[in-house]
């Protein structure tokens, strides 16, 4: 989205590209900012747009679910905190008027959880190019909720992580270890909203290590990687595209201690991401109806390509990764090998600088084309996501985040859409599917006892716990 001068409209850019929230915002009613594009879209935006008119039935909302302790905070304090959030992202809320702050502020009815709020959010509609954010009282505990939407055509995985950091206080990269594949996150830093940003990718170790043919093979490498489902025929139903009514989601989640996905990731000497994907295969196996029409399962996994000058840009800046997924392995701890076999040095490619540079010249025409075979779901039928979040505690409005759930959107045609938030030491699964919320939360306690599964099976064989404290969702397993 962009507006004089090449700048992106929702988000002006200042000194070394911090966002100023000053002038050359899209304005609408009132000169609110309405976070309309204005003029020439990069890719992937263009893309993402092109796909959501592609296929109007399919929601785009992404997000998160937050657990505030106590009630929830006052209108005027909530204002206050979503203020650097309408800035950065030069848009208010998705209520058709100016920015006023929240939307709603709803009472939970007895028994409802945080689970609930977050199944309950995806029912939601969503306009393109807005957020939401809504807050809902009397959960059990004495607790509360805020739910935080936007429209994926705003803003990407990491995007939401720097709109987070905006609305706690939580600015400032956190240094990234090697445990992610997908988009970066932020730890804790300077203050004020022209210092959220969305994360950079780590940095590439091709040029750490020194390794002078890599600024070769990588090039190729990615060439090949983004290449490929582009030259595929695709095999999706064309009836997709002819608007078919919204799908019925379901939301169910697993939640555990982040230190779990790290001591198996280190036994096993692979990432917490590769742990993450051989989990989901594990659950998989016995969900065939899930499985591509060849029987095979590709996931696609969103890499972050931000390189330093795009560490303040919120909107999408990533690149779909195709995974086969090994659902036929039986044995677990063999499966995360062929995942961490499948995955390395990827990630790696796609950010290499001059990936990067073609990345940016990518005709903003070509987008709709390229994505609709990226998320075709006869080649790829499981999205996703891991978003790396601040790892200290979050105040939103003087109230402590408890927990974090965070919302995925489900491409067209696909069933199963899944993402990883890592935050505050803990780790929460997220997954979003068509199938009845039963049988999400069934997924969601399959995945699991996958990670019990890996945590018991060391490389050398010794027997390691399995975490105690590793929980799913409410009818998932008991909280």
């Amino acid at each position: 989205m962009t507006g004089k001068r090449g700048k992106p409209s929702g988000q002006p850019t200042g000194k070394r590209g911090q966002p100023t929230g000053k002038r050359g915002q899209p304005t609408g009613k009132r000169g609110q900012p309405t976070g309309k594009p204005t003029g020439k879209l990069p890719f992937p935006d263009a893309a993402l747009v092109a796909y959501g008119k592609a296929h109007p039935g399919t929601g785009l909302t992404i997000g998160v679910v937050l657990e505030l302790e106590g009630p929830p905070p006052g209108r005027r304090q909530l204002d206050a905190s979503l203020r650097p959030v309408a800035e950065l992202l030069g848009t208010g809320p998705s209520d058709g008027g100016p920015w006023t702050g929240a939307d709603g502020n709803a009472e939970a009815a007895p028994e409802r959880g945080l689970t609930d709020v977050a199944h309950e959010a995806l029912a939601r509609p969503l306009e393109p190019h807005r957020w939401s954010c809504s807050t809902v009282a009397g959960l059990p505990g004495g607790t509360s909720a805020l739910v935080w939407r936007a429209d994926h055509r705003l803003l990407d995985g990491a995007g939401v992580v720097g709109v987070l950091a905006a609305l706690t206080g939580a600015l400032g990269p956190d240094a990234h270890g090697p445990d992610a594949l997908g988009p970066g996150a932020h730890g804790l830093g300077a203050h004020g909203p022209g210092a959220a940003t969305a994360s950079p990718a780590r940095a590439e170790p091709w040029r750490a290590r020194g390794a002078l043919h890599r600024a070769v093979t990588d090039p190729l490498r990615a060439a090949w990687l983004c290449g490929t489902p582009l030259l595929e025929r695709r095999r999706g139903n064309a009836a997709e595209a002819a608007g078919d009514p919204p799908a019925t989601l379901s939301y169910a989640c697993a939640e555990t201690d982040l230190g779990l996905l790290r001591g198996i990731a280190r036994r096993h000497g692979t990432t917490v991401n590769d742990v993450y994907l051989a989990a989901l295969s594990g659950a998989l196996r016995a969900q065939p109806q899930l499985h591509g029409p060849d029987g095979q399962m590709r996931a696609l996994v969103p890499v972050n390509v931000r390189g330093p000058g795009d560490a303040a840009v919120l909107r999408n800046r990533h690149i779909p990764l195709r995974i086969p997924l090994p659902v036929a392995e039986p044995d677990a701890g063999r499966r995360l090998s062929l995942v961490a076999a499948r995955t390395a040095g990827r990630a790696r490619a796609l950010r290499h600088p001059l990936v990067r540079a073609v990345f940016r010249s990518v005709p903003a025409v070509a987008g709709g084309w390229c994505f609709e075979r990226y998320f075709d779901p006869g080649r790829a039928t499981l999205l996703a996501s891991n978003v790396r979040g601040p790892s200290s505690p979050l105040v939103v409005a003087g109230r402590r985040v408890l927990r974090i759930l965070p919302l995925n959107f489900l491409p067209a045609g696909h069933r199963l859409s899944t993402v990883l938030a890592t935050a505050q030491g803990r780790a929460v699964a997220g997954f979003t599917t068509t199938e009845p919320r039963s049988a999400a939360e069934s997924f969601a306690a399959a995945w699991l006892g996958e990670l019990r599964v890996l945590a018991t099976a060391g490389p050398w064989g010794r027997v390691q716990a399995a975490g105690a404290d590793a929980t799913a969702s409410p009818a998932a397993s008991a909280r």
